[in-house]
Formats: structure tokens, C-alpha cells, sequence
């Protein structure tokens, strides 16, 4: 299936996809470094700003990832959600994309306290604007060092399907994972490269 990579950052969406078989037909990253990282690593150039795209210019796809700016619904910010004057309006972005494109499924990620911003109303509003346009929605917080990669980084994900999410379920982590950098570097050689083209 074709997918789009909305605040793309490093592509951790883009390699999980490609891996699994799919095609990036679009990517949007702001950060120019992350751009030409991006550039090296998938061969894609992401456009800068999405919210300088318009939703016609943005190609047909079947999956739409966007792990959109954390800043505003952050603990370690000042929390002004929808009316963070950087960043507020980027989930309407993302909305206004998938009016346009109807995706079948989605793949959102954001900070776990998105759950609980503004007393829950934050995401409540959310979740009703994407049940709005159709989607069933689910969301759950995860974290790679729960399936043996040495990172703990508890993000919030959401997922959502215009045809229903019977059938879905979440992964299970194994119950004793033990996260060693170096067997995960030899089992995955292009997450090496990238690191090294990081400087790492």
C-alpha cells in the first residue's frame, strides 16, 4: 500500500512500512537537517512545512503516519494545546488531509500525556473529530525498551481504519525482554547505516 509520512523526523514510520512491504509516495519534514538525513537514508527528499501543502497536492494514499509536534501537549512545556501559537493547529492539518484523501487507515504518535491534557479534553476532541469523518480509533502507550530495543521513550499511539478495527490488536511484548544494542545492530544492518550516517 502507498503511505504518506507527515513530520517525518528521522523515518521511523518509513523504515517500520518499507519493511513491511508498503511505498512512500510523500514525505514532510520541517527541520532541514532531518530533511537531508532523510534524503540519505530513503532516498526521498520530504517537502518542508505541510502546512504549506495543499491537501490536492499531497498524493493518493492508503496509510497516512504523522507523528505530529509534541510541544503543545508536552509535561515539559507549557501545555497550551490547540492554542500554542506554533503548533497548535497541526492535528487540523492533519485532519483536513485525510477530509480530502480519505485514507483507509491512520498511524498517529505523540506524547503519553496527550491523553491527559487539559483534563482529557484534548483528546477526547481528537478522537470525536476523526470518529467524525469515519474512523474507528484506538490508542495505547508503548515503549520500545517493552520489546527489546534499549530505548525507554513512552509514546502514545493511535491507530484508525475507515472499514473498523475488528481483528485488531495491539502487539505483545515478550515477557522478559532484554535490550542489547549490538544484536540488534547485527539483526538490522540499514538501522546501523543510519546511525552511522548520524554520527553515531
Amino acid at each position: 500500500m502507498r503511505f504518506v509520512d507527515l513530520f517525518a523526523g528521522l523515518g521511523g514510520f518509513h523504515l517500520a512500512l518499507t519493511q513491511l512491504g508498503h511505498e512512500c509516495v510523500y514525505a514532510s519534514e520541517i527541520n532541514r537537517g532531518l530533511r537531508a538525513l532523510y534524503k540519505v537514508n530513503f532516498g526521498i527528499e520530504p517537502e518542508g512545512d505541510v502546512r504549506r501543502a495543499s491537501s490536492q497536492a499531497i498524493p493518493e494514499h492508503e496509510i497516512l503516519c504523522a507523528g505530529f509536534p509534541c510541544q503543545p501537549f508536552s509535561k515539559a512545556g507549557e501545555q497550551a494545546g490547540f492554542e500554542c501559537p506554533k503548533w497548535g493547529d497541526l492535528f487540523d492539518q492533519v485532519l483536513e488531509i485525510m477530509r480530502h484523501r480519505r485514507p483507509k487507515y491512520l498511524l498517529l504518535e505523540n506524547v503519553p500525556n496527550l491523553e491527559n491534557h487539559d483534563g482529557g479534553k484534548t483528546w477526547a476532541r481528537m478522537k470525536c473529530d476523526l470518529e467524525q469523518i469515519g474512523y474507528a480509533v484506538r490508542h495505547k502507550r508503548l515503549s520500545p525498551h517493552r520489546f527489546g530495543i534499549p530505548q525507554v521513550r513512552d509514546q502514545m499511539f493511535i491507530v484508525g481504519s475507515l472499514d473498523g478495527l475488528k481483528g485488531f490488536a495491539w502487539p505483545e511484548p515478550p515477557a522478559n525482554p532484554r535490550p542489547q544494542i549490538a544484536k540488534i545492530l547485527d539483526k538490522n544492518p540499514s538501522d546501523a547505516k543510519a546511525l552511522s550516517k548520524q554520527g553515531t
